[in-house]
């Protein structure tokens, strides 16, 4: 069954605009008046939206857990319901898609294919087209969140920082501020511009803000050791964003450990080079979305092979997998073949002195 995960899912990302376009002509043909009377004429072109719901379809089926195919499809079935989207357009894509793909593909393959849908729809039509906020006023922190994320959407943005600068001050460390005030101000923009309550343009505005509020705390991090482990960071290719793990290398940093960070969107060919120039003790890498996971487990096979060429095991660097995968699928780091995984960042720096001192005693 492996070999046809891998054989599927590699048919699927590599035609996925060949097959977009036959879903579409299914679409067509089986509901001919609903592309020109379900979507507003703001939205994506159809064909782009089947493809990239294919390309999730195949990274789903790559790794074997439809829970990760379930939550994209109800985080769609949110921002289509708020943006004017017929309540029938997702289900329909997804049956055109599934049909065309009965007659293109081989039938194991399309049995695959079908599971993976069936178990990823099974209750989206229960789902729920609301999101609860992520701001509390009472939580710690709260108010001073809830100030931070209205300066952002006022277009105040120096204000904003000012309440950062304001808590270093007070003596806030700055994984509560990270963890209190950052975080849940940059979620609810987020809940916010998939409800249509904000456009994205203010999310992005809010984004560079909580950017340059990093770059601020980070100022506040003192320098590491000159013998402390070195944890090289990355996003792995196509992974655009890179706040959540700039937050993970200054936890680390707050533990002592020495930060080589590479930024996002790393291309896992130039992997080789980073690891034979300098000393590195663990490797954490970050995908944000479903169909970054490809991306992921390419890297993974060549930190995996560089280790063996330079250490004699593949094991010699212990892997730190993160990201939103890594929360709703709890042992998706084991399928990618890494030592650990996590969605959040306050046990960071636990977990990775626990993997360099379990393979400082295998080695």
């Amino acid at each position: 069954m492996s070999s046809t995960r891998e054989f599927t899912a590699g048919l699927l990302r590599s035609s996925a605009r060949a097959y977009a376009s036959a879903s579409l002509n299914t679409l067509y043909a089986t509901q001919p008046t609903l592309i020109d009377t379900a979507l507003p004429t703001h939205f994506a072109r159809p064909i782009d939206d089947l493809e990239v719901r294919i390309i999730q379809l195949a990274a789903s089926i790559a790794v074997d857990r439809p829970v990760l195919l379930r939550d994209v499809l109800h985080w769609y079935k949110v921002a289509f319901h708020h943006r004017d989207v017929a309540a029938g357009y997702l289900g329909a894509t997804l049956e055109a898609i599934s049909k065309t793909l009965e007659r293109e593909l081989p039938t194991e393959s399309f049995l695959l294919v079908q599971s993976h849908l069936r178990a990823a729809t099974a209750d989206l039509e229960q789902a729920s087209v609301d999101q609860p906020t992520n701001l509390d006023r009472s939580a710690p922190h709260g108010e001073t969140a809830m100030r931070f994320l209205l300066a952002n959407l006022e277009g105040r943005g120096e204000d904003a920082l000012d309440f950062i600068r304001g808590a270093l001050r007070d003596g806030v460390p700055i994984a509560e501020i990270q963890d209190n005030i950052l975080s849940p101000a940059q979620r609810e923009a987020g809940r916010m511009w998939l409800m249509a309550e904000i456009p994205i343009a203010d999310e992005h505005y809010g984004t560079a803000i909580v950017d340059r509020a990093l770059s601020i705390l980070q100022e506040q991090i003192p320098r590491p050791r000159a013998d402390a482990n070195v944890v090289l960071t990355m996003g792995v290719a196509g992974n655009m964003h890179d706040l959540g793990l700039r937050a993970t290398g200054q936890r680390l940093q707050l533990e002592g450990f020495c930060l080589h960070h590479l930024g996002p969107n790393m291309p896992a060919t130039d992997l080789a080079w980073s690891l034979q120039d300098r000393k590195v003790n663990l490797i954490a890498m970050s995908a944000s979305m479903l169909m970054h996971l490809p991306g992921m487990m390419e890297a993974v096979a060549m930190v995996r092979q560089v280790c063996t060429d330079l250490y004699g095991s593949p094991d010699a660097i212990p892997l730190l997998l993160g990201g939103r995968p890594f929360g709703i699928c709890e042992d998706l780091h084991r399928v990618l073949g890494a030592h650990a995984g996590l969605d959040e960042v306050c046990q960071v720096g636990e977990i990775a002195t626990r993997l360099i001192k379990k393979v400082g005693q295998a080695g």
